[in-house]
């Protein structure tokens, strides 16, 4: 069984646009999110976090906050 070429034209052409159409509401949604930390930096971040957290709230004079 054959399949016609223009349906197969018509199927790839839809399947396009389609794709388009979330690549575009992709972009705009990253777009709308402003820029992003990098992945150093929120590691970076998440390991004070941690380290702060496991100092316990003994010691939390050896990590003090700025004022």
């Amino acid at each position: 069984m054959d399949m016609n070429s223009y349906a197969i034209e018509v199927l790839a052409r839809y399947q396009l646009e389609e794709r388009h159409a979330r690549a575009a509401q992709f972009h705009r949604a990253r777009a709308a999110a402003g820029p992003r930390r990098p992945l150093r930096v929120a590691l970076g971040l998440a390991l004070i976090r941690v380290g702060t957290w496991a100092l316990g709230p003994g010691h939390r004079t050896l990590a003090p906050r700025p004022s």
